[in-house]
Formats: structure tokens, C-alpha cells, sequence
């Protein structure tokens, strides 16, 4: 036997055994548990082990924010209030970034959509 493949296996039983180890407070389900199962057991377990599920359920669903799906039959106001907040969320992030030229372009961007949602809502009085 290879010292890597020693020490690796020395490793993984080190890291398993932590899992046993490491137990949600409410509902007591260790991650093993959840490994095994594919299961948790609260939804406290979200947040308690949420250092080792994040990685996994950003890398499946694409992102950590549930945002739901617009229904093929929704109308166009609809469309666009979704597509307000999401440039509102990346004009923040641009700002962060002090990325202010682009930041002025979603806003921009932004108060056209308003403006053709107002124009939109006085068309239907």
C-alpha cells in the first residue's frame, strides 16, 4: 500500500466519521444519514449543514435562490415585473462592483420597463 493511498483512505475515514459525528440539534439526522438516504430530516438541516449541501444544490439547480417559473400563459406584465428584479439585483451587484457605467445602463434599462408597465396599466383603465 502507497503512503497517498494510506493516508487518503486515513483521510476518508476521518471525514466520515465526522459526519456521524456532526448531527442537526432539532431533528438529530446526522449528514451520513443524509447521504444514505438522499433525505433531511428538518428544515433547520438546511441551514446546519448548509456548508456541505450548498455546493451540491447550487451545482444542480444553478443557484441557491428558488425563483420559480413563469406559466407559458402569463402575460406580459407579469414577464417584465420578473425581469424588473432581476436587473434591480444585478444593478446592486454592479454598484457593488463600483461598475457605475453599466450600472447606469440597467438602470436606464429598468425605468423603461416601469415606464411600459405604467403605459400598459393606464391602456387597460
Amino acid at each position: 500500500m502507497s503512503m497517498d493511498s494510506f493516508f487518503g483512505s486515513l483521510f476518508d475515514m476521518v471525514e466520515n466519521s465526522n459526519k456521524e459525528i456532526d448531527r442537526c440539534p432539532k431533528c438529530k439526522i446526522s449528514f451520513g444519514d443524509f447521504q444514505r438516504s438522499g433525505l433531511l430530516g428538518c428544515s433547520y438541516c438546511y441551514e446546519h449543514f448548509s456548508k456541505s449541501l450548498n455546493p451540491t444544490i447550487k451545482r444542480v439547480q444553478g443557484g441557491l435562490t428558488h425563483t420559480g417559473k413563469i406559466p407559458k400563459g402569463a402575460s406580459q406584465e407579469v414577464v417584465s415585473k420578473r425581469k424588473i428584479d432581476k436587473l434591480k439585483l444585478r444593478l446592486k451587484e454592479l454598484i457593488t462592483e463600483e461598475n457605475f457605467e453599466e450600472a447606469a445602463v440597467v438602470r436606464d434599462e429598468i425605468q423603461e420597463l416601469k415606464k411600459s408597465l405604467e403605459a400598459g396599466e393606464a391602456d387597460a383603465e
